[in-house]
């Protein structure tokens, strides 16, 4: 029998709150077993010849366990100990008939046990608005991790966390076969996550500070827009960006459209490069869009604009199952953020709230546009 006594570290690193985090979600949802009978189904997991669900299992003396689910969370434990300790509580909560949500799978763990053992990477400063809570949220390019380990894990906002981190990694799983993956020459890697899911979606709220989000564009403006995003692009490519822009587009015009809200800085529509004929062609195609039942549209004044939470677009996404929580993605033109805990969710969902509230009605948001459009684009009003 192996037996797991020390606890060295494979080596430093911040972040590994993320395992114990999914360690302690599963142990909650294993009933909450204690470290000593941890310790005693560990024990006689490790006289099995076999390997119990993929894993050769260690015991796990009651100090162990209790350093793996309490430790220090810059120490990043052995792998085989956490595996361990994982197919202990799964086969602890088998044994209990324990019957609610599914727990943080192997594969999963292991993924999140990988990437905080790697340095992290560099990423480009966020913009001045959404710093404070960008760096609070701690999300990555990285697979999205577990939310960190607190004692109010099975509270509604740990719960939630849970569920979000879980869906993240389902959409990128999935990604692979997914409707887009033909135009994976043209798609950045940030984007693949809402790409997927966004077919899905019943509800979709996005904040455009500098430019009309992709759902709404014109080919024409698409077009335009491919170039400064693809730069160096040869035109085919830019061609196949504004031909994924128009696939997306398709769900605004199925039977079951989702509920699309655009919060559009008005500053978008006189900054933007390509003359005149393109800017009020794209003015009279928000002016249509806006007309459906499940479009809204609102320009936000300039001034409202410069306290906004962020300089770069926000996507709020809802699936149409209650259970699911809502998706946030924060773009930016080098990389895009995914935050999980509750706290950075909500407050970007907040936050669009509050902006909508300063934001013109939809009436006089289509009256502003239909003036802008017969005069000169690139004038104030």
């Amino acid at each position: 029998m192996k037996r797991i006594d020390d606890m060295p570290d494979d080596h430093r690193g911040n972040g590994y709150e993320t395992v114990i985090a999914a360690l302690a979600y599963n142990r909650y949802l294993a009933g909450r077993p204690s470290y000593y009978e941890i310790a005693r189904v560990s024990s006689k997991l490790a006289q099995r010849p076999l390997p119990v669900r993929g894993v050769t299992v260690g015991h796990l003396p009651k100090s162990s366990a209790h350093e793996l689910m309490q430790g220090k969370y810059s120490r990043i434990r052995r792998w085989d100990l956490v595996a361990s300790l994982w197919a202990t509580l799964a086969e602890i909560a088998e044994r209990r008939g324990a019957d609610g949500p599914e727990p943080i799978t192997l594969e999963e763990l292991r993924l999140h046990h990988d990437a905080v053992g790697r340095p992290p990477r560099p990423r480009p400063a966020p913009a001045a608005g959404v710093a404070g809570v960008a760096e609070g949220a701690r999300a990555r390019l990285a697979p999205p991790a577990p939310p960190p380990a607190c004692d109010a894990l099975p509270g509604p906002g740990a719960r939630m966390a849970v569920a979000r981190l879980r869906l993240l990694a389902e959409a990128r799983r999935r990604g692979g076969p997914a409707w887009w993956r033909p135009y994976g020459d043209v798609v950045l890697g940030h984007e693949e996550i809402r790409l997927t899911l966004e077919p899905e979606l019943s509800v979709i709220r996005i904040y455009a500070p500098d430019r009309v989000p992709e759902l709404l564009r014109t080919a024409y403006y698409a077009h335009e827009m491919a170039g400064a995003d693809l730069p160096g692009a040869s035109r085919r490519r830019r061609e196949r960006r504004v031909e994924l822009c128009r696939r997306r587009q398709e769900i605004l015009h199925r039977p079951d459209p989702p509920q699309l809200w655009v919060l559009l800085d008005e500053r978008a529509l006189r900054t933007t490069p390509g003359g005149s004929f393109m800017m009020r062609g794209q003015l009279a195609r928000l002016i249509e869009l806006a007309r459906l039942r499940h479009i809204t549209l609102q320009l936000v004044p300039a001034k409202s604009a410069e306290h906004a939470v962020t300089e770069g677009p926000i996507t709020i996404m809802q699936l149409p199952e209650r259970h699911h929580p809502y998706l946030v993605y924060i773009e930016h033109p080098a990389y895009g953020l995914y935050p999980h805990e509750s706290n950075d969710v909500d407050y970007f969902v907040h936050a669009f709230g509050r902006l909508a509230i300063s934001a013109w009605p939809e009436e006089e948001t289509v009256e502003r546009l239909r003036g802008m459009l017969d005069r000169p684009w690139a004038t104030d009003g």
